[in-house]
């Protein structure tokens, strides 16, 4: 029986080739599109979980009094954690450090991943140790820790331990202990690992480790709980204790973030170790894979109904000759279970040859990742069956159903009303996923241009970045811009802690001043020479900048600082006094413009711009976009010759800004590709079911051709009721995408309205790709000999 099922399968499908061969199509595009999604989403929800501790390690997180959520935890905390909290197994802190000085023998390398931690923290994650342990390799000062492509990179193929590394030209490393490389989905992607005695050494005042103010972003605090410990329990305690060090710090509280969450967490600092995927998107990616397997699934069953027709003599004859319900149900699951399975099997290769470009779409590492394996098995086998289900009951029941007697008598019609509004609904679901794609697609491509186009209230373009690694030593940033200035390709030159804009190096201080809330505020520092606004073309609203002569105990404040204190006017808060920490009194000189810090998912953020010349950590350098191979070329020789010991690495400003939404532009260019293969699968079944009309509306387009009827008359009239049905998707379509994408903005502080045009546009692609396929199948059918057609009938 099975052997007949199988032949009786092959042989339909070679009968009807051209069904079968367009719902492959449609399977395999809609299925390998969810088979890389799966990949994606399992990869991003993977981030940490393997470790035997995971269950019970936690990130700390402070939360300040200004509501305010950061990642800096002083060691205090650490230490209090070990010492007096109940329920701790362990506590460490993790500095990380990007490096652009390292040197080994006359080779200058930089990292982005140099961590300082005690060797207890490797006893809180699991690490492979190739070469040493974490308790002789880390328990020293100077010992240093390295992966091993970090270690093939340094020391090519000689044995690394004992070996010696120069650090930023100030003190040498000596090599202890080799690891494995960290998983792709580990938060802790170490490539250097110093001790913690290290940083002791080099900065004194991580040697009292009693201190709980202080440290910034990069210093990340992390707690194991003994089994069975509630982290609400050991939140509680040390609530208490912050507010025993109010005097020391703002922080407040402390929440424990699972390590498994810490991945998806973006309410906090951005994660100077790792890059961090938001929630929204990843619930994006299931939902839209979701959307294309409903939509192979209506495809498929518009198909089979279409087929119904041309099999119905054939079934009856089956069930006269004693074939049950039931077995001609299975016949048919059969032949949608082998066209499954074949689509599984040519949609996992497709999804093979995509997923190394999903890093490119999408910001993930999933493709440095093993993808195959028990899991992708498990799920390409539960895929395989639900799309069997979904996509062959409805068909079965139909086929099967067919009465022998009215079938042989010719008296045989499937286009009953309910069976006519169940294939209409399909194509209008169809269309509505693909065109509520389309319109999200458009709408984040706005967004996103809106982004790069906004004027963010300074001059952004042709600046090229490098970083000072000496920002102390004025004699060697002068002698640097001087240089530079000789060369007509450079226009000019300006130092400072960041560029007006930037993703990191954000410094907050608290501000003491009567009219601010409580007395007291966090603002935003900024520190800047005294070409800085010049440079920027910043401007002054009121006051003055500072010259060389006045840079000691004056501030300059921009527009939202004014009014922060209490002045709507920016002219009253000139000679103001404002305190930082409350110890360290300025006067406010002069109120510059706004202009937008951070990205515009953000307000404006208050300013205090301070001239500081030990903290000028980058240097901003215009040039003439027409001379810039050449102007590259002098910013690089001359830094080179006055900073030998470290590692040259320069950006334009203009593309850093852009990187600010790399998750934004990443998953536009994901939802156009979505939108393509959504509206190609529609279109797979509205071809479809165009044909079943064609097929049942045969003797009369014969005959209205033999009474005089013209090719564009029967193309208007098999066109005119599917562009209704694109009119109802579209009408539905819309209000779901204006909410969703309304939704989706509301994230954001400065964002483009949703105007009727998008809609338009969308309906209008949507229409035109569909219009063309109706149209295909309605002009064959009007050019076909009317002689043929009832000949046929």
């Amino acid at each position: 029986m099975l052997r007949n099922y199988l032949k009786t399968t092959w042989r339909s499908l070679i009968r009807n080739r051209n069904y079968a061969l367009i719902n492959l199509v449609g399977l395999t595009l809609g299925l390998g599109v969810a088979i890389v999604l799966f990949w994606i989403v399992r990869f991003e929800y993977s981030f940490d979980r393997y470790h035997a501790k995971a269950d019970r390690l936690y990130r700390i997180i402070a939360k300040d009094k200004f509501g305010e959520k950061g990642t800096s935890v002083p060691h205090g905390v650490i230490k209090a954690l070990n010492e007096r909290v109940p329920g701790v197994e362990n506590a460490a802190n993790a500095y990380g450090f990007d490096s652009d000085g390292l040197r080994v023998g006359q080779t200058v390398f930089n990292l982005k991943h140099v961590f300082f931690v005690p060797p207890q923290f490797l006893d809180m994650i699991d690490l492979e140790w190739v070469q040493g342990s974490a308790r002789q390799s880390l328990s020293q000062p100077f010992q240093v820790v390295l992966d091993e492509p970090t270690a093939r990179r340094f020391f090519k193929n000689s044995d690394p331990i004992g070996k010696t590394i120069r650090y930023n030209n100030q003190f040498d490393l000596v090599v202890s202990g080799i690891i494995r490389k960290a998983p792709a989905n580990s938060e802790f992607q170490f490539q250097l690992l110093a001790s913690r005695e290290t940083l002791k050494r080099i900065q004194h005042e991580y040697n009292n480790e009693e201190y709980w103010g202080g440290g910034d972003s990069m210093h990340h605090g992390y707690v194991v709980l003994k089994p069975g410990v509630s982290p609400s329990t050991v939140e509680a305690v040390l609530k208490k204790l912050a507010l025993q060090h109010q005097n020391e710090s703002a922080t407040i509280a402390y929440e424990l973030l699972p390590i498994t969450e810490v991945h998806r967490n973006t309410e906090s600092d951005p994660d100077p170790f790792n890059y961090v995927i938001p929630q929204w998107m990843l619930n994006t990616l299931v939902a839209i894979g979701l959307f294309l397997i409903v939509i192979a699934c209506i495809n498929f069953i518009n198909l089979a109904t279409v087929q119904a027709v041309q099999r119905s003599r054939e079934i009856a004859v089956r069930k006269v000759l004693g074939s049950s319900r039931n077995q001609l149900m299975q016949q048919f699951f059969g032949e949608t279970a082998f066209l499954v399975f074949a689509a599984i099997g040519l949609g996992a290769l497709l999804a093979t040859q995509l997923i190394p470009y999903a890093n490119q779409l999408l910001n993930t590492q999933v493709a440095q990742s093993p993808i195959w394996d028990g899991g992708t098995i498990a799920f390409l086998l539960l895929l395989s069956l639900i799309v069997t289900f979904l996509a062959g009951l409805y068909p079965a029941l139909v086929l099967s159903g067919f009465q022998p007697v009215k079938v042989l008598r010719g008296r045989f019609f499937l286009a009953r009303p309910n069976g006519i509004s169940l294939r209409s609904s399909l194509v209008v679901t169809q269309f509505v996923i693909a065109q509520v794609l389309v319109i999200c697609t458009l709408i984040g491509t706005k967004q996103i241009r809106y982004f790069y186009e906004t004027d963010l209230g300074f001059d952004k373009k042709a600046i090229v970045t490098v970083n000072m690694p000496d920002r102390g030593n004025v004699v060697l940033r002068e002698r640097f811009r001087r240089q530079l200035l000789d060369h007509p390709e450079v226009k000019d030159v300006a130092f400072a802690l960041t560029t007006p804009s930037s993703d990191h190096n954000w410094w907050w201080r608290t501000i003491h001043h009567r009219n601010l809330p409580n007395g007291e505020q966090t603002f935003r520092m900024q520190y800047v020479d005294t070409n800085y606004f010049h440079f920027f073309k910043i401007p002054l609203v009121a006051g003055r900048s500072w010259t060389r002569a006045d840079t000691n105990a004056v501030a300059i404040i921009n527009e939202k600082t004014a009014r922060d204190l209490g002045y709507q006017n920016p002219e009253k808060a000139i000679g103001e006094r404002i305190d930082l920490d409350g110890n360290q009194p300025f006067t406010v000189m002069g109120v510059v413009k706004d202009y937008h810090s951070q990205s515009l998912r953000s307000t404006i953020v208050p300013h205090i711009f301070l001239y500081a010349d030990w903290n000028f950590q980058l240097a901003s350098i215009r040039i003439d976009p027409k001379q810039q191979p050449k102007a590259l070329q002098h910013i690089e020789q001359h830094w080179k010759a006055v900073f030998p010991n470290y590692y040259f690495e320069a950006s334009f400003l203009d593309q850093d800004l852009k990187n600010f939404y790399d998750d934004e532009r990443k998953m536009t260019n994901f939802l156009t590709l979505f939108a393509v293969v959504g509206i190609l699968i529609g279109c797979l079944g509205l071809f479809g079911l165009v044909s079943f009309v064609v097929t049942q509306r045969t003797k009369e387009i014969g005959v209205r051709k033999v009474l005089g009827a013209t090719v564009a008359s029967i193309i208007s009239l098999l066109s005119k009721d599917f562009l209704k049905l694109l009119l109802v998707a579209f009408a539905i379509a819309a209000p779901i995408g204006w909410y969703v994408m309304n939704r989706f903005l509301q994230d954001y502080e400065y964002k483009i309205t949703i105007g009727w045009g998008t809609f338009a546009l969308a309906g209008g692609l949507a229409g035109l790709v569909a219009l063309l396929t109706v149209s295909a199948q309605s002009i064959k059918a009007a050019l076909t000999n009317p002689v043929t057609s009832l000949r046929n009938e």
